[in-house]
């Protein structure tokens, strides 16, 4: 029974159709790049074609995976003894033919130290080949162990990082921004801004408080007037078209015809945080907050943001009160926060 054709041993197959490639370029002469053990590849006394074997012998684990998760990638180091058998060819020995042959596989791992190879799932995989000392110890050490096989000039390379990859992969949350390091030829600062950094507010799923509860709290969220997205958070550059033209209203759900107080609160690095004045009145209107079906922003009610002059965050809640029939005392329950951030930054 045929064994699964595993990342490893495509990574690894992948290598040697490299080298195979590598040193059967231009030449008319046929090399036959094997993998396994040398004692395996040794040619018998009829044997009359070059080969070149791969003995991948040592797997080291990258030093980078104290954190990954049995659904993820597993990235390792492999070892890998390169060692030439070939025959004599009048007037050239079987020696400066194996010298030949390890000249062209050094060659290659100079000029192409990186290599990108594709797995049968799809998966690109870049790999990085690097030359190793192999020292007398080592030799000795490898060689002992191949039985009879007669001692050939051998290359050590490490190649990194190969994928060990799950039967059943994770799936990873969708990132909401992401980090840049610009580095520029001088001290000066240009305020261009990053290329390829672009951060995304967390999806909205739909929202529908349990009216039946007594202690039931308003959803809320808010809809730019201009693109209809309803969003529970927002950042915004200060002095950019994005927060000039933003016009915020409220979309609440809940039992229609409740009224709520839409209450703002500001931080702001000399003062912390504040509750902003003038609190709002505002009935629901809707029962739920589905993105895929936004009302006329019309029918939304109109918010004014406390500032947007200056850096800082706001925060926005609905506030119900009612009368609990246990005991008659009045209750204030608050929906969850919208947050608009405002930053000094580029356009």
């Amino acid at each position: 029974m045929a064994l699964l054709y595993s990342s490893l041993a495509q990574v690894c197959r992948a290598f040697a159709q490299q080298l195979s490639a590598a040193v059967n370029g231009p030449s008319t002469s046929t090399v036959r790049v094997l993998i396994g053990t040398p004692a395996d590849a040794a040619p018998g006394d009829a044997d009359h074609h070059h080969s070149l074997n791969l003995f991948f012998f040592r797997f080291e684990t990258s030093g980078f995976d104290g954190a990954v998760l049995p659904g993820e990638p597993w990235l390792l180091r492999l070892h890998c003894l390169v060692t030439p058998f070939c025959v004599g060819e009048s007037p050239v020995t079987s020696g400066e033919n194996d010298l030949r042959l390890l000249g062209e596989v050094l060659r290659h791992v100079h000029e192409a130290p990186l290599a990108e190879i594709t797995l049968d799932t799809g998966d690109a995989v870049l790999l990085q080949t690097i030359f190793l000392n192999l020292g007398l110890d080592q030799i000795n050490q490898l060689w002992s162990t191949q039985g009879d096989a007669v001692y050939r000039p051998s290359l050590l390379l490490e190649i990194s990082l190969a994928p060990i990859l799950p039967r059943n992969a994770a799936v990873a949350a969708p990132l909401v921004a992401g980090l840049g390091l610009d580095v520029r030829a001088t001290r000066l600062r240009t305020g261009e801004g990053l290329e390829g950094i672009v951060a995304r507010t967390p999806e909205l799923a739909a929202l529908e408080p349990d009216t039946a509860l007594e202690d039931w709290a308003p959803e809320l969220a808010i809809v730019d007037q201009h693109d209809a997205t309803p969003l529970r958070s927002a950042s915004f550059a200060l002095g950019s078209a994005r927060l000039a033209s933003f016009a915020p209203r409220a979309w609440l759900a809940g039992l229609p015809g409740t009224n709520v107080v839409l209450r703002w609160s500001t931080w702001e690095r000399s003062s912390g945080w504040r509750e902003a004045a003038a609190p709002q009145d505002a009935d629901i209107a809707f029962a739920r907050i589905d993105p895929a079906a936004v009302p006329a922003t019309n029918l939304l009610p109109a918010l004014a943001l406390p500032f947007d002059d200056r850096p800082g965050q706001l925060m926005l809640v609905a506030e119900r009160s009612y009368t609990r029939a246990a005991d008659g005392a009045a209750i204030t329950v608050r929906s969850a926060p919208v947050l608009v951030n405002l930053y000094q930054g580029g356009p």
